[in-house]
């Protein structure tokens, strides 16, 4: 409401207008504040992220005072999708998407009100909230720059000659300009925002596995053998990361999640990584996913090597009757050979898991074999 009020006051609109842009502002601040009411009732990833709508109201006044800093920049030149592009990685793409075209809507209203800029804003909108997505891939990330500045500079040039009729060289100028500005930008708010406000990268893991996280409770709903696998597996695999020096709670949360992809059924590594990325699990437990048991591609990381162990020793345990788990023997061939069988297949080849740290793992699994 502040952001659409100030934007009309910079922009010398007429008192009828700022009225307008001012009902505008609190229409958006009903749909915003009811979106937001949607996902603490169904306790969503949102909710949980943030935990206190103090961050978000702090950050939220940082991009609406950055929006109504960027009306003194001319109408072609103002980089929109960075503040899409920054709400999509802190808060959601939804979110991205709403706030983004709240502010293309206070832009028009307080602008030359020409359709092509309405489309102009909208398109780099759209393409900060997608750039949002693949930045966290780090095989993508240099071509997604490339896309952000060939993206922002096609668009201002197209839309630029729509509206005026004609290329100006100072256009091409400022469409240059935007395109980089854009992309280096973008670099910077990506390491800013990669760890969600006043959360670590420690924090973000142990609240995906707390009870009170909506895919914990999915998880549990689905099948509670399952569940207590999951947990079984998580807890083993948080130790053995420690004994060997790998992240245990990279470990733990890819333990805890392997199996994910048995809730949606086959194939299990696709579906797997979609609910992943659905929940906004971090992108290291979602590489995790995408080696699960070796189906598309092999352990690519220790830890990714440590849960594979674990849920392979874990998954034969639970298939074996009392009494032939009753013998410690029994229980040590069953590790010996699970894992003989693994390594032979050159499972572990590329994961970076030494010989010590295999023997580390195994006789860990030997001598608490009682957790399996």
């Amino acid at each position: 409401m502040l952001e659409s009020g100030f934007a009309g006051i910079i922009s010398e609109q007429s008192q009828e207008r700022q009225i307008v842009l001012l009902f505008v502002g609190v229409l958006y601040a009903v749909l915003f504040v009811t979106a937001l009411e949607i996902q603490r009732l169904k306790q969503e990833w949102l909710f949980e992220k943030l935990g206190d709508y103090r961050k978000l109201a702090v950050f939220y006044l940082m991009t609406s005072v950055v929006a109504v800093l960027f009306l003194y920049l001319p109408e072609f030149v103002r980089p929109v999708l960075l503040l899409s592009m920054v709400v999509s990685m802190v808060v959601s793409p939804i979110f991205g998407m709403v706030s983004g075209v709240f502010h293309c809507t206070v832009y028009m209203l307080c602008g030359s009100q020409d359709i092509y800029i309405l489309l102009f804003f909208l398109l780099l909108l759209l393409c900060g909230c997608f750039a949002s997505s693949f930045l966290d891939k780090n095989e993508y990330f240099r071509w997604g720059m490339v896309f952000l500045f060939l993206f922002t500079f096609a668009v201002v040039m197209v839309f630029s000659y729509l509206s005026a009729g004609r290329l100006e060289k100072n256009l091409m100028i400022y469409a240059l300009c935007n395109g980089v500005l854009s992309a280096a930008i973008a670099i910077w708010l990506y390491h800013i925002c990669s760890l969600k406000p006043g959360e670590t990268r420690e924090q973000a893991l142990k609240k995906i596995l707390s009870e009170n996280f909506g895919l914990v409770r999915e998880m549990q709903r689905f099948s509670s053998a399952d569940y207590e696998h999951a947990k079984k597996v998580s807890k083993i695999s948080e130790k053995c990361a420690r004994i060997v020096g790998a992240d245990p709670y990279v470990a733990a949360a890819g333990g805890f999640y392997y199996r994910l992809g048995r809730m949606d059924g086959k194939p299990y590594v696709e579906n797997g990584v979609a609910l992943a990325r659905i929940n906004y699990l971090p992108g290291e437990i979602i590489e995790i996913l995408k080696e699960y048991n070796g189906e598309k591609k092999l352990p690519s990381t220790v830890e990714s090597a440590i849960v594979h162990i674990v849920d392979s020793v874990v998954a034969k345990f639970d298939v074996l009757d009392k009494g032939t788990l009753s013998s410690s023997w029994n229980q040590d061939i069953i590790v010996y050979q699970t894992l003989n069988e693994n390594s032979a297949a050159g499972l572990y080849d590329k994961s970076g898991l030494g010989m010590n740290m295999y023997l580390k793992i195994r006789d860990y699994l030997i001598k608490e074999a009682k957790l399996l």
